[in-house]
């Protein structure tokens, strides 16, 4: 792991709590995801609506996102910080519910189709073509900088994290062979991707490709989740996570089940049509 990319040697103390001044690889690698999947999503989203302001639409789900996986963790980690078992600063800085941001920026994303009068299965699949790359590159992130931590194993690939930056930040256990799960996720969502992709280009019906990535993911994260340490909550006898990954996968089932019912295979990429005004 590599956390720190530069140290400005300059401590700051917010909340309390003193950190150093510093860029963080998991910093730079969530920016750069961000502008892949920028560039991707208005090069893809140009082939199905040529005007729709795609720009605007992809910065305002990436924000409504963000602040959806911070309240997520924040509902998550809130009974670690009343128990002292980590500090505001360091959830703060660090990452959020993967899981609770996608659900956050699928709310934006409905309000914006309104807003614009665009198709919500359309645009949504631009978007989650792209988005298991996207995905993919923030973990390598997470890789970086200690968060996301798989349990102990003893396994030839285990990796065992140093950096006490990585244990102040995410509680990460140091000098411990661990499962590489954010190495996990990224090969997983590499093979999302081209199969999410590939469907995309055949121009299937709305919410196809939404479908299809909520059902790869699904399944991936339910059984990842056996093999992650880092605290993310649980309810009985499964994580937060694999209790949202089993509504995804149960949405994806219902979708698809309807369509082969209704035997509906034809694309559409009309634009809605205004709504009349009273």
């Amino acid at each position: 792991m590599y956390p720190i990319l530069y140290d400005f040697g300059i401590d700051i103390t917010l909340f309390g709590t003193t950190r150093p001044l510093v860029i963080g690889s998991y910093g730079v690698v969530f920016a750069l995801s961000l502008l892949v999947g920028g560039l991707l999503v208005s090069y893809l989203g140009r082939q199905r609506y040529a005007d729709a302001p795609w720009l605007d639409l992809y910065l305002w789900t990436v924000v409504a996102g963000f602040i959806g996986a911070k309240v997520f963790n924040a509902i998550i980690m809130l009974p670690h910080l009343l128990a002292g078992r980590g500090s505001l600063m360091g959830m703060a800085l660090g990452g959020g519910v993967w899981l609770g941001g996608a659900l956050a920026g699928v709310g934006a994303c409905w309000f914006l189709c309104r807003r614009y009068r665009l198709q919500l299965g359309v645009v949504v699949d631009v978007f989650f073509a792209v988005v298991p790359l996207v995905h993919g590159i923030g973990r390598i992130g997470c890789l970086l900088g200690g968060c996301c931590f798989g349990s102990e194993c003893s396994l030839p690939w285990a990796i065992t994290y140093t950096s006490p930056l990585a244990r102040a930040f995410n509680d990460t256990p140091l000098g411990v062979p661990l499962h590489p799960a954010p190495v996990y996720e990224v090969l997983l969502e590499m093979i999302n991707f081209a199969i999410c992709f590939s469907v995309w280009r055949r121009r299937p019906a709305p919410w196809t490709v939404t479908a299809l990535w909520c059902g790869l993911y699904g399944v991936e994260r339910f059984a990842l989740e056996f093999l992650r340490a880092d605290p993310r909550g649980s309810f009985g006898p499964f994580s937060t996570s694999q209790w949202i990954s089993l509504g995804l996968v149960a949405a994806a089932t219902v979708y698809f089940v309807a369509v082969a019912r209704r035997g509906d295979r034809e694309p559409s990429d009309r634009r809605e049509e205004p709504v009349a005004e009273a």
